[in-house]
């Protein structure tokens, strides 16, 4: 949405800014009704997370004193939450703007946008997966909603979902065996071989994404929404360790329409195992020459007084809402777009 004045003289745009704000009212309601707790937690933070390919939004602050502090927008309310889960609450939720720099603007991006994040402990990455499909279930049913829309397909979505690992993804679009490609070397082999170029900086997960992004996830979901899940191990730092098999982590992606919508985790409770991969992605970001700030202490000191098993979940809200109502991209379902603000 432009301006003011394209929702105030366009009725589609009206329209689907108004669909936008019953989705919130009634993905609130769902998690009441599932006895979640709504929290809000700092949007500015000293200590932003490690994640590899997330750069934070810095922001210059200064005390009473003239003296500079420097803090970042969240790209997520990730370790504020799971700070929760520590003091003994067994399921929250939040919904707040996120930050992300280095982003595009339009299409599926915005370096603003809104995110709801919810977690459960005890609880698994299995448990997530059904609280997201019965979230989208019931705020359709609620909105009369019969099929999703995106880029011209109607997709069925209120029967069951279908669920499949990375494993068995990488074998029905590509016919290999993703066990041989756990390893960089390996996967710079294959990479190069099915026309991808390789860089001498690339990470394994930038490997992996360039065959994933480019032959696998524009065919996910089309038909009905898919739950990829269990990704190779060092792609996730954040999540345990898959029981069965540990080359692989307990983590899921939700793809609709090709569209990806959530990123989810059997999250990593054990605080060592944790200041670890934390330490390692410190260390990968330095050695891309990325930004690196020190590792949350308060984060580990959390994990370390105890949180259950648990489950949790970042879930794009302007997806969501594009998907339910329809629109063109990213751009029709929020007020005002950074693009729009740079061009005014």
């Amino acid at each position: 949405m432009s301006n003011f004045s394209d929702l105030k003289n366009n009725p589609r745009l009206k329209e689907i800014y108004e669909r936008r704000l019953q989705i919130l009212h009634l993905t609130r309601d769902f998690f009441w009704s599932q006895n979640f707790v709504e929290a809000e937690t700092p949007i500015a933070l000293r200590l932003p997370g490690q994640e590899l390919y997330l750069n934070p939004m810095s922001v210059d602050v200064k005390d009473p004193y003239q003296m500079p502090h420097k803090f970042y927008l969240r790209t997520s309310p990730e370790y504020a939450l799971k700070k929760l889960l520590a003091t003994g609450i067994p399921k929250v939720f939040e919904i707040g703007k996120c930050f992300r720099n280095e982003e595009s603007f339009g299409g599926t991006h915005n370096p603003e946008f809104t995110m709801i994040e919810w977690y459960r402990a005890p609880g698994s990455y299995l448990d997530i997966m059904d609280d997201t499909e019965n979230l989208f279930k019931y705020v359709g049913e609620k909105l009369k909603v019969g099929k999703l829309k995106y880029n011209n397909k109607e997709i069925e979505y209120l029967n069951s979902w279908d669920r499949l690992s990375v494993k068995d993804l990488w074998q029905k679009y590509l016919q290999v065996n993703l066990d041989d490609y756990l390893n960089i070397e390996n996967l710079k082999k294959l990479v190069s071989a099915r026309g991808w170029k390789v860089e001498e900086k690339d990470a394994y997960e930038d490997l992996f994404y360039k065959i994933f992004l480019n032959e696998i996830e524009p065919y996910l979901g089309m038909e009905k929404p898919i739950f990829i899940y269990d990704y190779p191990a060092q792609m996730c730092s954040l999540s345990q360790l898959c029981k069965g098999d540990e080359r692989y982590s307990q983590r899921f992606e939700l793809y609709i329409g090709g569209l990806e919508l959530a990123n989810a985790f059997g999250e990593l409770v054990d605080f060592k195992a944790q200041k670890v991969n934390l330490e390692k992605d410190k260390a990968l970001r330095d050695q891309l020459g990325r930004e690196t700030w020190s590792i949350d202490e308060d984060f580990l000191a959390a994990l370390e007084s105890g949180i259950p098993s648990a489950g949790g979940i970042a879930l794009g809200i302007d997806r969501m809402v594009v998907l339910f109502t329809g629109a063109r991209d990213i751009n029709e379902v929020i007020f005002q777009s950074v693009s729009d603000q740079i061009e005014n």
